[in-house]
C-alpha cells in the first residue's frame, strides 16, 4: 500500500484550555493508482488529514506511511518530492515574476541541469493543458482557470507520487469545474498517479473517485466504493452531506419508472440509462418519435402514465422535463 494511516488521531492547542480534537482514531489504506475521495461537512476534518501526508501536522498519536517510509522529521524532504499537495484556491497564492519561474519553483536546489529544468516545466503545463508560448508571462495576467493550472503545473513539475488536492474546483463556474476535473483525471491516468482529493462537491467526487472516505466529527462514517456510500443517502445525511443531485432525481423516477437503475452518479450515466429505458418501452409500445431518426433524442411521447403529462399544471411535468433536460 502506498499510504498507511493508523489510528491517527491530532490535537490542536494539546495542553491548553483551547485544545481541540481535529482527528480520532483515523485508520485508512489507499493502494497505488486509486482515486479516493475524502469528504465531510466543515470542520469535519478533511484538510487535517491530508496535511499529516507530507509532515505539514505530525499525529498527536498513531502513525503516517508513504510508500513504506515513515512521515517523521527527518524524511520530510523526500516525502514532499513524493506527495504533491495542491491547497484550496492555489491561484492565491502564486508569487514568480514569469509563469516559467513560478512553475520551476518547486525544482529550486535540486541540482538539475538547464534542459532537464526545461523538460519538466514544459511537461507539466502539457498536463494541465497549458501552451509553453505562455512561459515569459505573468501569471497574474492569465484569467482563473488558467492561473489555477499554473499553480497544479507547479506541483506536478516535481514528478509526484502522489497528488493531494484540496477543493479543485472551489470558486470555479460549472465549465471552469468540468474542465479542471477533466484535466485531474487525465493527469492522473496518463501519470499512473495515486489521487487523494478533498471535496464538500459530492458531484465532483462521484465523477472522478473510485472510493470515497466519508469524516464526521474527527472520525471515519463511511468508507467505500464510490456507487456504494452514496447509494445510503440516510448515512450521509446524518453525516452533514447530501449525494450527487442527480441521484434524488432518478431516485424519484423510479417510483413511476420501475425499470429504472437509479444507482447512476452523474448526468452521463443518466443519459445513458434513460436512453436505454426509452428505447425498452418503445420496443414493449411500438411507438416511434420521427426525431429519434436525427440522433439520440430522448422523445416525449414516452409513457406519460410513468411520468406525468406535459401538463403545466401537473406537478410531475416540472420533474420530467428536468429528467429529459439531461
Amino acid at each position: 500500500m502506498p499510504i498507511l494511516i493508523e489510528r491517527l488521531s491530532h490535537t490542536f492547542s494539546a495542553g491548553t484550555p483551547f485544545a481541540r480534537t481535529a482527528l480520532r482514531e483515523i485508520t485508512l489504506s489507499l493502494e497505488a493508482g486509486s482515486r479516493t475521495g475524502i469528504a465531510g461537512r466543515s470542520g469535519s476534518g478533511k484538510s487535517t488529514l491530508i496535511q499529516h501526508l507530507n509532515g505539514l501536522l505530525r499525529p498527536s498519536s498513531g502513525a503516517v506511511s508513504v510508500n513504506g517510509l515513515d512521515v517523521t522529521p527527518r524524511n520530510l524532504k523526500e516525502l514532499r518530492r513524493r506527495v504533491g499537495m495542491v491547497f484550496q484556491q492555489p491561484e492565491q497564492q502564486l508569487f514568480g515574476e514569469t509563469v516559467f519561474m513560478e512553475v520551476a519553483f518547486g525544482l529550486s536546489g535540486r541540482g538539475l541541469t538547464a534542459a532537464e529544468t526545461d523538460r519538466r516545466v514544459g511537461a507539466a503545463l502539457h498536463s494541465v493543458g497549458l501552451e509553453e508560448e505562455i512561459l515569459g508571462r505573468s501569471p497574474f495576467a492569465l484569467s482563473c482557470g488558467e492561473k489555477r493550472r499554473v499553480a497544479i503545473a507547479g506541483v506536478l513539475v516535481t514528478e509526484p507520487e502522489i497528488l493531494v488536492m484540496d477543493e479543485p474546483t472551489a470558486g470555479l463556474d460549472p465549465q471552469g469545474r468540468r474542465e479542471i476535473l477533466d484535466f485531474i483525471s487525465g493527469i492522473q491516468r496518463e501519470r499512473g498517479l495515486t489521487l487523494i482529493m478533498v471535496s464538500h462537491n459530492m458531484d465532483d467526487l462521484a465523477r472522478l473517485c473510485d472510493r470515497v472516505v466519508v469524516l464526521d466529527g474527527g472520525a471515519v462514517a463511511m468508507d467505500g466504493k464510490t456507487r456504494e456510500v452514496f447509494r445510503d443517502i440516510g448515512a450521509l445525511e446524518r453525516a452533514g452531506l447530501k449525494a450527487p443531485q442527480i441521484s434524488y432525481l432518478m431516485m424519484r423516477l423510479k417510483r413511476r419508472i420501475p425499470e429504472l437503475d437509479d444507482t447512476v452518479l452523474t448526468v452521463e450515466e443518466a443519459r445513458v440509462e434513460l436512453g436505454r429505458v426509452w428505447r425498452m418501452k418503445r420496443g414493449e409500445t411500438g411507438r416511434h418519435d420521427e426525431r429519434d431518426d436525427h440522433g439520440d433524442v430522448f422523445p416525449r411521447r414516452f409513457d406519460y402514465s410513468q411520468i406525468g403529462s406535459e401538463n403545466k399544471n401537473n406537478p410531475d411535468s416540472d420533474f420530467y422535463d428536468r429528467c429529459i433536460s439531461c
